[in-house]
């Protein structure tokens, strides 16, 4: 059995840094960013909407919070079904 709030805390951490680490890199290689988004998306052009200004703190922090909040209760739920259904 797996603990669900330890895990659930565990996951959003390190989805939280990989934001911030990605954010960061945002403003110092923005360009950096685009091409790895475009590897990832195969067959999909991205140019028309790669962003043309910089994010303001504001948005930055209502991504960080929700994306934390999400990564959370997704993590959370999951691990107590798998508890529930491992019985």
């Amino acid at each position: 059995m797996l603990n669900a709030k330890a895990f659930a805390n565990a996951v959003t951490v390190v989805t939280v840094i990989f934001y911030v680490v990605c954010a960061l890199l945002s403003f110092v290689a923005p360009d950096l960013i685009f091409s790895i988004t475009k590897s990832w998306m195969h067959t999909v052009n991205l140019e028309s909407v790669k962003a043309t200004f910089n994010l303001d703190l504001g948005s930055l922090l209502w991504g960080l919070v929700t994306i934390g909040g999400l990564t959370w209760v997704t993590t959370y739920g999951t691990v107590w079904l798998y508890n529930r259904w491992a019985k």
